[in-house]
C-alpha cells in the first residue's frame, strides 16, 4: 500500500483528517499528516537537505507554495478553500456589547494573536490591523506592538491539545480578545464561557489557502488535490467551517 505524506497549516487539524478518512474510502492508501504553522513548515521544505518523503503542502497562505515554486521544491499550487479571521471573547457583557473595532481600539484591552513571518495567521492579523489603520490614523502601528504574538512561532506547542488557542489565553486570563480563524467557530463556541464575534468585511483580509504538489510521480498526491478540489471535498471542507473556493486553478 502506498503513503501520502502532508505537511499542513495547524488551523487544517479538523478537516484534513476528516478529509483523508473520505479519501481512503475511494483509494487505497496510508496518509500521514504533519501539522504546524505553514511558515515554519515551509521553511523545513526550503531547506538545503528537506524531507523527501513529503509530497504535498497544504498553506494557510499562497505566498508559501509559491515560494517553493519558485525553488523549485514544487511544481504547481491550487487554491481548495477560504477562511476570514474573527474574534473571540469571554461570553460577559463587558465584551459582547462594545462595537468590536472600538474594544480592539482601546489601549486596556489585551489582544492575542499568532505569530507573524512563521504563521500566516500573523500577518493576516497585521494585515488586518493595517486595514483597521486606514479608517484610524496610526492605530494599526498602535495595534502591531500592543497585541500578544502567543502562538505559531515554533513547531512544539505548550498548549494542551484539546484546547484551541484562544480557549486557553482566554480562560487562563491572559488576553482579554483572541484574534483566529473562523473555521474554529464551531468547536470553541461548545464552550458557553466564549463566544465570537465577526469582525467588519471592510477590514477582514481575504484569507486562501493553497496546496503545493511537491512530489509530481507520486500518483496518491494529485489525487488527493483533485478530491479537495471536488464537490465532496469542497463539502467536507465547508463542513468543517472553511468557505468552498468559487474558481479551480489548473495548472
Amino acid at each position: 500500500m502506498t503513503t501520502l505524506n502532508i505537511y499542513a497549516a495547524g488551523s487544517l487539524r479538523i478537516a484534513f483528517p476528516a478529509l483523508a478518512e473520505l479519501f481512503k474510502q475511494s483509494f487505497s492508501t496510508e496518509i500521514h499528516i504533519k501539522f504546524g504553522p505553514a511558515g515554519l513548515l515551509c521553511e523545513k521544505l526550503l531547506q538545503k537537505t528537506p524531507d523527501d518523503n513529503i509530497h504535498l503542502f497544504a498553506s494557510a497562505n499562497t505566498l508559501h507554495p509559491k515560494t517553493l515554486i519558485d525553488h523549485r521544491k514544487a511544481i504547481s499550487d491550487y487554491v481548495f478553500a477560504h477562511n476570514r479571521l474573527c474574534v473571540t471573547v469571554r461570553n460577559e457583557s463587558k465584551w459582547t456589547s462594545s462595537d468590536i473595532i472600538k474594544l480592539l481600539l482601546n489601549p486596556e484591552t489585551r489582544i492575542g494573536m499568532s505569530t507573524p513571518q512563521k504563521d500566516p495567521s500573523g500577518d493576516y492579523t497585521f494585515q488586518l490591523f493595517d486595514n483597521i489603520g486606514t479608517s484610524y490614523a496610526g492605530m494599526g502601528e498602535q495595534l502591531k506592538h500592543r497585541a500578544k504574538q502567543l502562538v505559531g512561532g515554533s513547531l512544539e506547542s505548550h498548549i494542551p491539545k484539546a484546547m484551541h488557542p484562544a480557549e486557553f489565553f482566554l480562560l487562563n486570563n491572559t488576553v482579554d480578545a483572541y484574534i483566529g480563524y473562523a473555521n474554529y467557530a464551531q468547536t470553541i463556541l461548545q464552550n458557553p464561557k466564549l463566544t465570537i464575534i465577526n469582525l467588519p468585511a471592510k477590514f477582514n483580509p481575504a484569507i486562501d489557502y493553497s496546496i503545493a504538489l511537491l512530489k509530481p510521480a507520486h500518483k496518491m498526491a494529485k489525487l488527493f488535490i483533485g478530491f479537495l478540489l471536488s464537490e465532496k471535498g469542497q463539502n467536507c471542507l465547508m463542513a468543517n467551517g472553511f468557505s468552498k473556493i468559487t474558481n479551480i486553478k489548473t495548472n
